[in-house]
């Protein structure tokens, strides 16, 4: 997934996306291990697609608490 569609995503959206991906990481995971998949790069591009979704939703925290203290300082 590219980052911009996801940023265009809420925080709940952006988290069933996560466990989602999560879930079929598991699978994945399982399958390499029985020798089913062998495509190791699939793995690979799974854990950097979490990495990206953590991150993103870790940039929207930052980015509504940030609007909370501008809106108090006010």
């Amino acid at each position: 997934m590219k980052a911009d569609e996801l940023r265009q995503k809420s925080i709940d959206e952006l988290k069933r996306t996560l466990e989602k991906m999560k879930v079929d990481i598991e699978k994945l995971m399982l399958e390499i291990s029985q020798k089913k998949e062998k495509n190791f790069k699939k793995a690979e591009t799974s854990r950097a697609d979490i990495a990206r979704v953590n991150t993103i939703i870790s940039e929207k925290k930052i980015i509504g608490q940030e609007q909370i203290t501008q809106k108090e300082k006010k």
